[in-house]
């Protein structure tokens, strides 16, 4: 299955310090419209990255128009996480900076954002491939930043919570595919299937399946990890090769919370968000 050049664009590496490149995972920009002219941009990655930062400060890189990679330091700007359920795993910063014109990059807009009117409406389930592109900790690109691009299947869309050893318990889809160091935060996204009627030779109908569009299905969690005794999981677990997924709903609660949303008013207001 070809990724297009676009998705990965999207995405950041996130480091706790620019000089020793401590990196701690993936981020990517999304776009949230603020009028018919214009859009603001953020940086969305996991909480735990967002949170295992010093002091909340954060280095960014992504590669610039020029094909160099090129830093971006969040300064003083803050993470904001969902507003409340402390157990969504998603940080979000707005990008509010003239610089980010120098950069290549290719936000993902909110309408593409899986949400349960979305599930239905692309009858988005069950075996349906998935693609996540983040950050491949041993080795990130030789002249430029380079992502990891992994694929598997939508493999469980729970009812309810999952168990989860830090939080109790989280919302989340289970996918069938490893996620390995640095692909936390990273963007997730699901290729719905469409059918076409056809007819065999011998004239009887068959059915054949086809890859639809790209929707963001969600954010790069982690793994699930196999507790070696059979009770609750830990650090030391071994992967089952089953990645959580923040759905896509949940980034979208912290977007338009209250506090985000007054932000993106105030920084409209002093210029910084520019037209489409």
């Amino acid at each position: 299955m070809r990724v297009s050049d676009k998705l990965l664009k999207s995405v950041a590496f996130v480091s706790r310090d620019e000089e020793n490149f401590d990196y701690r995972g993936s981020a990517f920009v999304v776009s949230v419209p603020f009028d018919e002219k214009s859009a603001a941009l953020h940086l969305v990655t996991a909480k735990h990255v967002a949170l295992a930062l010093r002091n909340g400060e954060a280095a960014l890189v992504m590669n610039a128009k020029d094909g160099k990679p090129r830093w971006m330091k969040n300064g003083m700007t803050e993470w904001f996480y969902h507003p409340t359920d402390p157990s969504v795993d998603v940080a979000v910063m707005p990008m509010a900076t003239p610089r980010v014109v120098d950069y290549d990059y290719q936000d993902i807009p909110v309408d593409l954002f899986v949400t349960p009117e979305r599930l239905v409406k692309y009858n988005i389930g069950i075996g349906d491939e998935t693609v996540n592109v983040g950050m491949f900790k041993p080795f990130l690109g030789a002249t430029r930043f380079t992502p990891l691009v992994r694929t598997g299947t939508l493999a469980m869309m729970p009812d309810g919570r999952v168990p989860h050893p830090v939080y109790g318990s989280i919302e989340a889809y289970l996918v069938e595919g490893r996620s390995v160091g640095g692909q936390s935060g990273s963007p997730v996204f699901v290729r719905d299937t469409f059918f076409v009627r056809l007819q065999a030779p011998e004239g009887e109908p068959v059915q054949m399946s086809a890859l639809g569009g790209f929707h963001l299905l969600g954010l790069m969690h982690g793994h699930w990890k196999s507790p070696s005794d059979g009770t609750e999981a830990t650090s030391n677990d071994s992967n089952m090769g089953i990645s959580l997924v923040v759905p896509a709903q949940k980034i979208l609660e912290v977007l338009f919370s209250p506090e985000l949303t007054a932000e993106r008013e105030k920084a409209f207001k002093r210029g910084f968000i520019p037209p489409c």
